[in-house]
């Protein structure tokens, strides 16, 4: 059977203010992709009667079914019932089954019930309730027109529940699904931006494969996700693996790492595997590329020094070289002067209005035999230019170490 096509609607103004994260619509994805359903939309609304009824006029126009999560808690702000109600075209009706169970909640909790708590025991005419033995709020299903809208209350441990208890199984049999494993594999990336990589693996996207082949950008990195889905994990991993090496093959060492592997701790396994030692001094970076590193507690690194000028650099160099050169014998001289294997510098030079700031790194790894040496322009505002930057410079240290690696080092 073709799988249905979903909605999520999370109801809240909260949502929409950013006061709370909107973990559920993540929780609800996952757990609906491994029965067979796909979710395609996905909308936030806030406590307003006609949006929430025009967000679920839409939702019910292009999917085949809907799934709510809020709104249906005690007091009047919590429309969800109404609106759910008014587009199926009935009324709410009271169920005494429901306001027994709710008042039972009270009771365990040795809690009293306040008057408002008996809103909850209203679902729409004809839908099938579904009972929360863990709150307050029980949720329900109604068809309207043949599709089904799912509304279930939001708070996290409560949907969770009621989601592996009541809705995956009636989804199973309701579509006749059977469990799906869907597996991801994540290859990161640094030192290009999302154009280039998707000029370079754009023709494995296509839509509706399997394996899927998506991108995600932040900020100086690029994350290739690929997913499969497939009766096993074995077979989503047979699926997974001629296209992922295809990816390694035209990305080569760009790909830094794996699944949850970081930057920084492919830079920590690579100094400890060589037996090196590190310095970084951060004219330009503010201690992001050391921060980063000690975060996870890298007994490789020395020191991670950090000036709040450029110009102190001259009491580091003593003349200043010229700017091609600068980068490398800031790295040099952190090196020497620490005592550290292996000598990190990340500069920044400020150009013109319309090019922004050239950002260059380079690390000098123990005695002149090797160097490594990497630029890049880049416009925005500070923060975020002080986070690549230290992209930038981690991945330079990465590269080089590989590097000197392969030419035999230690």
């Amino acid at each position: 059977m073709v799988s249905p096509k979903c909605e999520i609607v999370t109801i809240g103004t909260e949502l929409l203010l950013g006061q709370i994260v909107d973990t559920n619509t993540t929780y609800l994805a996952r757990e609906l992709g491994r029965i067979g359903v796909e979710v395609v939309y996905r909308t936030a609304v806030g406590d307003r009667m006609e949006e929430i009824v025009q967000v679920l006029q839409v939702a019910l126009g292009r999917c085949d079914l809907v799934l709510s999560t809020g709104g249906i808690g005690p007091t009047l702000d919590d429309m969800t019932r109404e609106a759910v109600a008014r587009v199926g075209g009935v009324p709410l009706v009271f169920r005494e089954d429901l306001m027994a169970g709710i008042e039972g909640i009270f009771r365990r909790y040795g809690y009293t019930m306040s008057e408002n708590n008996r809103r909850q025991a209203y679902v729409p005419q004809g839908s099938t309730a579904i009972s929360n033995p863990v709150g307050t709020a029980p949720g329900f299903i109604l068809e309207v027109e043949g599709k089904p809208v799912i509304s279930l209350p939001g708070v996290p441990s409560e949907l969770e529940f009621l989601m592996t208890r009541e809705v995956i199984p009636w989804l199973r049999k309701r579509y006749g699904l059977k469990r799906r494993n869907i597996k991801y594999r994540l290859l990161k990336v640094v030192g290009l931006g999302e154009s280039k990589v998707d000029a370079i693996i754009g023709d494995l996207m296509k839509e509706g494969a399997n394996p899927e082949v998506g991108l995600l950008a932040s900020v100086g990195e690029i994350t290739i996700r690929i997913a499969a889905a497939a009766e096993s994990e074995e077979a989503a991993d047979a699926l997974i693996e001629p296209v992922e090496q295809e990816i390694i093959s035209r990305l080569g060492d760009r790909i830094f790492g794996k699944d949850v592997e970081t930057l920084a701790g492919v830079m920590v396994d690579l100094l400890a595997s060589q037996g090196l030692t590190l310095s970084i001094l951060e004219p330009f970076t503010g201690g992001k590329a050391a921060q980063r590193l000690h975060r996870i507690r890298s007994r490789s690194l020395l020191q991670g020094i950090t000036t709040a000028h450029q110009e102190t650099l001259a009491a580091w160099l003593g003349d200043v070289p010229e700017e091609e050169t600068v980068v490398e014998a800031a790295a040099e001289a952190v090196r020497v002067r620490s005592g550290a294997d292996v000598g990190l510098a990340i500069v920044g030079f400020i150009r013109d209005a319309e090019k922004g700031l050239r950002v260059r790194a380079a690390s000098a790894v123990r005695g002149p035999a090797l160097r490594g040496d990497y630029g890049w322009e880049m416009g925005g505002d500070l923060p975020r230019l002080q986070e690549r930057g230290a992209l930038v410079g981690l991945n330079t240290l990465r590269l080089t170490l590989l590097k000197h690696r392969g030419e035999g080092g230690p």
